[in-house]
C-alpha cells in the first residue's frame, strides 16, 4: 500500500460512536439527501461504481447503465455486445458515517438472474479478526425473484474479507409476493448497537431485527451507501427476453441520532 492509498483508507475511518438504540426518525437528524431530480448525476454526493466484473453470471458494473430519468436514479442492467451489464453508484469519500438510520425510495421489477441492493460498506482494509468491528458489509436489502422459485428480501452482514476460509456472513430472508414488484416501496434502517432494524413501508413490524452481536459484532468504523443492480446466479438464469431490466430510486435520506 502506497502512502497515497494509506490516506484515503485512513481519511474514511471515523472514530467510533456509542449513543442509545433508537427506532423513531424523531430521534435523527437528516444528514444526506437526494431526489435525483437534477439531468446529471450529483458527483458531490455519489460516484458510479467502478467498471468491475460482478459474480458468477459474468456481468460487469458499465458506467453508461446508471443515469437519471424522470426525476429518478435508473440502474439498467442488459446484455451488452460482450457481456451482461448493469449499473451502481456509493457514496465512498463523499458522505460516510458509523450508526444512524438510512431510507430509499425504489421501484424493482420482476426479472430473473439479477438483482438489487441497497448497502453499507466499508471504505478500508479488511481486517480478519473475526469480528466485524473494524471492517464489513451491511446489506439493508437485496431483492431476489428468481432463487429456487423463491422470492425475498435478503438482508446480511459480510465481514472477515471475502476470501475462500476466511469470510463470514449471517443473513436473514423477507418472503414477498408477486406485487411487491413494479410498485414503489420505501424502506426504513436503522444501524444501533444493539440491533440493525428494517422496516417495510408503514409497517410497524420490521421485516429484519438483527442482534448486531450474532451479525459479527458492533462495527465501529465508517460506512458508505451503495446502490448497485446485478446479475447472478443466486437471481436464477438469466432469460434475455426480459432484458433490459430497470431499478428506479427516487430519493435516499441518511439520519444521524441527535
Amino acid at each position: 500500500m502506497d502512502s497515497s492509498e494509506k490516506n484515503e483508507l485512513e481519511s474514511e475511518v471515523s472514530a467510533p460512536v456509542s449513543v442509545p438504540d433508537s427506532y423513531n426518525l424523531e430521534d435523527y437528524e437528516e444528514v444526506f439527501f437526494d431526489d435525483f431530480d437534477g439531468e446529471e448525476l450529483d458527483t458531490t454526493k455519489w460516484s458510479r461504481c467502478p467498471e468491475w466484473p460482478r459474480q458468477d453470471h459474468g456481468g460487469y458494473w458499465k458506467n453508461d447503465c446508471t443515469y437519471l430519468k424522470d426525476g429518478n436514479l435508473v440502474l439498467e442492467a442488459r446484455r451488452g455486445p460482450d457481456h451482461l451489464e448493469s449499473g451502481a453508484i456509493r457514496s465512498r469519500g463523499k458522505f460516510m458515517q458509523v450508526g444512524g438510520a438510512y431510507q430509499i425510495r425504489f421501484k424493482c421489477e420482476k426479472k430473473s438472474g439479477l438483482w438489487s441492493a441497497f448497502w453499507l460498506m466499508y471504505g478500508g482494509k479488511h481486517d480478519t479478526d473475526g469480528t466485524a468491528e473494524k471492517d464489513g458489509e451491511i446489506d439493508i436489502f437485496e431483492t431476489i425473484c428468481n432463487d429456487h422459485g423463491m422470492q425475498y428480501l435478503n438482508s446480511a452482514t459480510h465481514w472477515d474479507g471475502y476470501e475462500q476460509g476466511m469470510h463470514k456472513s449471517k443473513s436473514a430472508r423477507y418472503k414477498v409476493t408477486d406485487d411487491f414488484y413494479d410498485t414503489w416501496h420505501t424502506v426504513t434502517f436503522y444501524w444501533g448497537n444493539e440491533y440493525y432494524m428494517a422496516y417495510l413501508d408503514d409497517s410497524e413490524t420490521p421485516y429484519w431485527k438483527g442482534k448486531v452481536s450474532e451479525y459479527g459484532g458492533p462495527a465501529v468504523t465508517s460506512h458508505y451507501m451503495k446502490i448497485t443492480s446485478e446479475f447472478g446466479k443466486w437471481g436464477g438464469p438469466v432469460n434475455d427476453t426480459e432484458l433490459p431490466s430497470y431499478f428506479l430510486v427516487d430519493w435516499v435520506k441518511a439520519y444521524k441520532r441527535k
